[in-house]
């Protein structure tokens, strides 16, 4: 036979109430560890990819220290090569041989700034961000959320 004390609305409110308060916090639970595993992964993911960009940037530092410390002296002696090879004046010998070895820094640059952008280990990152989304959004719009 039912039990008709238990069949009043306040006890089934109060049930209703404590399951929404488990459910809700069994959900913030696996939010927060699935907000863990990704901080977790995108810290991998940085060091990964700090890695491997060490080289490009160590290419870029190099030629730039190489542009500026080189190209008086160098320059100089270079255009007074030129000068005299060619029989121009020293100025356009100058500018010349400066504007070549501009050229050639720039050049430089521009590759290992291309290497660098070819570094995409933040692809993991994002596709892990993007099925814990879809797993939260299945969650908030099934009702069998677990």
């Amino acid at each position: 036979m039912v039990d008709i004390e238990k069949m009043n609305g306040k006890y089934r409110h109060s049930n209703l109430v404590g399951d929404i308060k488990s459910t809700a916090g069994a959900f913030a639970c696996d939010l927060l560890e699935l907000a863990e595993l990704q901080s977790k992964l995108f810290r991998a993911d940085a060091k990964t990819a700090l890695h491997q960009s060490k080289g490009s940037a160590a290419a870029i530092i190099i030629a730039g220290c190489c542009l500026l410390a080189c190209l008086p002296v160098a320059g100089f002696g270079l255009a007074s090569a030129v000068a005299y090879y060619f029989q121009w004046q020293g100025w356009v010998a100058q500018l010349a041989v400066g504007g070549c070895l501009s050229i050639l820094s720039i050049v430089v640059v521009a590759i290992s700034f291309n290497n660098l952008t070819r570094v995409r280990q933040f692809k993991r990152s994002s596709e892990e961000f993007s099925k814990n989304l879809e797993w939260t959004k299945r969650v908030f719009s099934d009702d069998s959320a677990r």
